[in-house]
């Protein structure tokens, strides 16, 4: 896939002898250049799986604190908080029980794929509302059938649109209703055309409650999050498209197309840091199917594409490499990918001690590396309104271990963040001097030099000791909020060259800079 390119002048030089790359020469312009899109102050959501939600959200007399700061940090920085979509495989295994004194109970395990029931409780929906100034998306379970599947779909949208208000953004009917048969849920020959004719009674039953329950919520939070696939299946027979193209969307009431996306399976042979996740041709070919999607189903809708559940591996994600600082440069890459694609939020997945889970929010309290890539997307994109961002090709670099990407604010008509990944794998116990990527840009007029941010750490596999502009956001400091640890990263800026009217920066191999252009 060709990406736009921009006029740059970037020399490139590696440390490491092993490998030389030429210099390139071109100029950065205040202007956004042609196929620059917008991007979202909420662009960084999340996902957590239902069962977990209380882990995560806590409850109305007892909020989860560490959460509520990691997600407010996320918010300053944009102005507007990830928006939490809250669902995954247990959504379609939950059951009410009015008289459950606790949030829930799971009875069993998943056996042979057959997935056990999960009962919740009325105190189970008091962990809806905890985050505030926080729009949500709260699953309802589509896989049971019958009059009990359809008094289940009543009580949950009763009990979570009262327990919300405000806060309920839409409605998602189903988690992933294209692997309904690998769990037993439906039939081996299960089609894409009954599944629509089961989510339009479905999605049809939570709106007529909705709008008896909560009849204040209809004209806001009215329109679903669907189909909500666990990937595109382009060209197979069930699939997103073959969906709309049955008519899933025939009530126009689909707010936001979802579709869900992971690098790979956890157990998947060949998975590696290098070559899946700190990787941009990887990161590419992974979003090309979605890209494509989301261009077929404008054929029928014109609402916004949104990666309703992702993260690095499936199945949680994988110890050496989910949970290490390589995730949180693969954050960066494949969320500014992404965005630069058109793709409207990504919601990363997030559950109890799974590897890729961006923070630990019970027993031994941590923030976790993929985090601190969170945190480096939200610092590229500011505050400022009207922020477009378009890739950054470096020519005559071949090599799919450096990626970045350029963001304007006010529709483009300002200086630039630029945003570089060295991607180079190091690893912290290696011998010999780390190697560096300088580049060097030519300004445009009126710049006078750039606020340097790094997204560091001593190596692509550690989990520990990492920083974004000397910033840790650790919860042993200050329970998730920022503390600055090393001063010097947090005030680092370079000047222009006056006579050459260039900016460079070093940039260690598995580091990440945002260059604020002032």
């Amino acid at each position: 896939m060709k990406t736009n390119m921009l006029p740059l002048l970037v020399s490139l030089a590696f440390a490491d002898i092993s490998e030389c790359f030429s210099t390139i020469h071109a100029q950065l312009t205040p202007g956004a250049p042609p196929g620059a899109v917008p991007i979202g102050k909420d662009f960084t959501s999340f996902s957590i799986e239902y069962s977990h939600f209380p882990w995560f959200a806590g409850n109305r007399s007892q909020p989860n604190q560490f959460s509520i700061n990691l997600l407010l940090n996320l918010g300053r920085m944009t102005g507007l908080m990830p928006v939490i979509r809250v669902g995954g495989n247990t959504q379609d295994d939950i059951h009410y029980n009015a008289s459950l004194t606790v949030p829930e109970y799971i009875p069993g395990a998943v056996i042979d794929d057959h997935r056990p029931p999960i009962y919740v409780g009325p105190s189970f929906f008091s962990s809806f509302g905890t985050f505030p100034n926080t729009l949500y998306i709260p699953g309802i379970n589509l896989a049971m059938n019958g009059s009990a599947g359809t008094a289940t779909r009543k009580i949950e949208t009763e009990l979570t649109c009262k327990a919300l208000g405000s806060s309920l953004f839409m409605f998602e009917v189903g988690n992933e209703p294209d692997h309904y048969m690998n769990y037993f849920r439906r039939p081996s020959n299960w089609t894409v055309d009954e599944y629509v004719e089961e989510w339009l009674t479905g999605s049809q039953l939570v709106a007529d409650v909705m709008a008896s329950a909560c009849p204040h919520l209809v004209k806001q939070s009215s329109g679903f999050f669907a189909p909500s696939f666990g990937g595109t299946d382009l060209g197979k027979p069930f699939s997103a498209q073959t969906a709309f193209e049955g008519g899933q969307d025939s009530r126009h009431d689909i707010r936001q197309i979802s579709v869900h996306n992971y690098m790979g399976s956890a157990t998947n042979p060949g998975i590696s840091l290098q070559g899946t996740l700190m990787n941009h041709s990887s990161i590419m070919r992974s979003l090309a199917a979605h890209v494509t999607l989301a261009a077929e189903l404008r054929n029928f809708t014109t609402v916004p594409y949104v990666l309703g559940e992702t993260n690095s591996l499936s199945g949680g994600g994988a110890t050496g490499l989910s949970n290490v600082f390589g995730s949180a440069l693969w954050v960066v890459d494949y969320s500014l990918y992404a965005a630069s694609q058109g793709i409207l939020r990504a919601h990363f997945h997030q559950s109890v001690t799974s590897p890729y889970a961006a923070w630990t929010p019970n027993g031994t309290l941590t923030t976790n590396p993929p985090y601190y890539g969170n945190i480096m997307v939200n610092a590229a994109i500011g505050s400022a309104p009207g922020t477009v961002i378009a890739p950054l090709e470096l020519q005559t670099i071949n090599d799919d271990r450096v990626s970045a990407y350029v963001l304007y604010d006010h529709g483009g008509k300002t200086l630039p963040r630029v945003v570089i990944l060295n991607m180079r794998e190091w690893i912290s116990t290696a011998v010999g001097t780390r190697p560096a990527l300088n580049v060097t840009l030519a300004v445009p007029a009126g710049a006078n030099g750039a606020r340097v941010e790094r997204l560091a750490a001593a190596g692509a596999n550690v989990t520990t000791g990492i920083t974004y502009a000397g910033t840790s956001y650790d919860y042993d400091l200050a329970q998730g909020q920022p503390t600055v640890v090393d001063e010097a990263a947090s005030r680092e800026t370079v000047l222009v060259d006056s006579s050459a009217k260039t900016i460079s920066v070093d940039i260690p191999d598995s580091q990440g800079v945002v260059l604020h252009l002032f």
